[in-house]
């Protein structure tokens, strides 16, 4: 074979290096991008169709829909990060609500939302002693304790929902500092903690580093069991962020509060950008996943959409997601 006819074989291998290359940075542009210009497209669909949406008052409904949210994606975000998943958050918030009516009405505000926060940070805890002393998977570990903690939860308040707080609590939900309703406030200063952990902090650059390539981690001397056990333990303590937010808003302790929450936080870190292989993403972009999550529920209610609808859509928009982030692992 002559030296020509290598060269004339070798061209079509680059050109489709080349064409890879290309798709692979097109697929990186859509994720940086992507979820932002779907975001604009969305306000501006809803503007049109409904008058109400950009009001002010609506906008104050979807920040304070947006909050909880926030709180326990940015608490999900931790955990997907160290290529695991918490499934578990909805009843956690659930738990924490009741917990922490309870504890409100016999020893006050303060002591009541410090119980909700430590019940919160022992269910982490658990799940993540179940996941690596015991290597359950983390999908079987967290459905297991989902089912465990909503029982509870049913069992302490009879079933029924835990009334009587007193006014100061309730009122957290509906109170402005400069216009701005105090639980974005605090979803928003979880969030920044959360970027501030993860991106400037050992631990949370092991994080990082543990969903990265979890082997090579362990191969490096670092303590993945508490690394985990860690992840899980803040993931839990963001959710019990999100129900003392959810608990002012409704006025009591709940058992059946986050139902949807397992679903619209894994969406919302997934939609942000966060890969579920672990290791890739950012907090600001997950902002992003709760903002698009938010501004999605809100406008379907203004169109009478209804509740079931609205989930078939969110799981919708999480398997377009999922797979989006599946080709580019491929990809990259």
């Amino acid at each position: 074979m002559s030296a020509q006819d290598r060269v004339d074989m070798a061209k079509p291998e680059v050109t489709t290096r080349d064409h890879g290359a290309g798709v692979g940075r097109s697929l990186l542009w859509l994720q940086n991008a992507g979820l932002p210009i779907a975001l604009v497209v969305l306000v501006l669909f809803f503007s049109i169709r409904s008058d109400l949406f950009l009001t002010v008052q609506n906008l104050r409904n979807v920040g304070l829909q947006a909050a909880a949210l926030a709180a326990v994606s940015c608490g999900q975000t931790i955990v997907i990060l160290t290529s695991g998943l918490d499934l578990s958050v909805g009843a956690t918030v659930a738990l924490v609500s009741v917990v922490s009516a309870l504890a409100i009405n016999h020893f006050g505000m303060a002591a009541g939302i410090l119980c909700g926060i430590m019940t919160g940070a022992v269910i982490g805890v658990i799940n993540g002693i179940l996941i690596t002393w015991f290597r359950v998977f983390p999908f079987i570990a967290t459905l297991a304790m989902m089912s465990v903690l909503s029982g509870l939860a049913l069992s302490i308040s009879g079933g029924t929902p835990i009334t009587g707080l007193p006014p100061e609590f309730t009122s957290l939900a509906y109170t402005r500092v400069g216009g701005v309703p105090l639980p974005l406030i605090v979803s928003v200063t979880v969030l920044v903690l959360v970027f501030l952990f993860l991106h400037y902090l050992r631990l949370g650059r092991h994080m990082y580093a543990v969903g990265g390539n979890r082997q090579a981690a362990i191969l490096s001397g670092l303590n993945v069991s508490a690394i985990t056990v860690t992840a899980y333990a803040m993931c839990s303590l963001c959710a019990a962020v999100g129900a003392i937010i959810l608990s002012a808003r409704v006025g009591s302790g709940q058992p059946s509060l986050g139902g949807s929450l397992p679903l619209e936080s894994v969406a919302a870190v997934v939609l942000g950008g966060v890969s579920l292989f672990g290791g890739r993403g950012s907090i600001f972009q997950v902002a992003v996943g709760v903002a698009f999550v938010s501004i999605l529920s809100n406008g379907l209610n203004l169109l009478n959409v209804s509740s079931y609808t609205q989930m078939m859509i969110v799981g919708g928009t999480l398997i377009v997601a999922v797979t989006f982030d599946q080709r580019f692992v491929a990809r990259s």
